[in-house]
C-alpha cells in the first residue's frame, strides 16, 4: 500500500483503474498501488481571483475596473468541482468579462461609480446560477 497525508479543510479524490473510487477524509489515507491512485486533492479554503476588465463607457471613457471575485468549493459537490472544470478559475474570469462588457458601456463614468453595487450583485448572480452545477 501507497500512503499519504490530507492536509485539514482539503479532501483526496482516489481512482480505481482510472475510475472515481472515493473521496479521502483528512488525515492519513491508503491506496492499493497500482490499482488505485491519489490523483488530486480538492481544497475547502475561500479562494480569491482579481479580474482585470478593460472597457468603454457610454461617453466614450476607456476604464480599467478590477473585480475581486472569492469563491469555495461547495463540500457536498466535491465530484462535480474535480471532475466537471479543468480550469475553474479561467472560466470565472470569462463569465465575469461577460457580466461587465454587457453592463459598463450601457452606462457613464459617473454612473459606473454609482452603480458598483448594482454590478456587484450581477457578477455574483451570474457566477452563482453557473457555478453552483459546478460545485463552487
Amino acid at each position: 500500500p501507497c500512503c499519504f497525508t490530507i492536509s485539514t479543510a482539503e479532501v483526496g479524490i482516489v481512482e480505481s483503474w482510472g475510475k472515481f473510487s472515493r473521496l479521502v477524509q483528512p488525515g492519513l489515507g491508503c491506496v492499493l498501488c497500482p490499482m488505485e491512485q491519489l490523483v488530486g486533492r480538492i481544497s475547502f479554503r475561500v479562494q480569491q481571483l482579481d479580474v482585470r476588465v478593460e472597457t468603454k463607457t457610454l461617453d466614450n471613457v476607456f476604464l480599467t475596473a478590477v473585480v475581486s471575485v472569492q469563491y469555495q468549493v461547495l463540500r457536498e459537490n466535491v465530484f462535480q468541482a474535480f471532475y466537471a472544470l479543468t480550469n475553474p478559475a479561467q472560466q470565472i474570469t470569462a463569465h465575469v468579462y461577460d457580466v461587465l462588457r454587457a453592463q459598463l458601456p450601457t452606462l457613464e463614468l459617473d454612473a459606473v461609480f454609482e452603480a458598483k453595487e448594482d454590478l456587484a450583485l450581477a457578477v455574483k448572480n451570474a457566477l452563482s446560477e453557473t457555478f453552483t452545477s459546478y460545485g463552487y
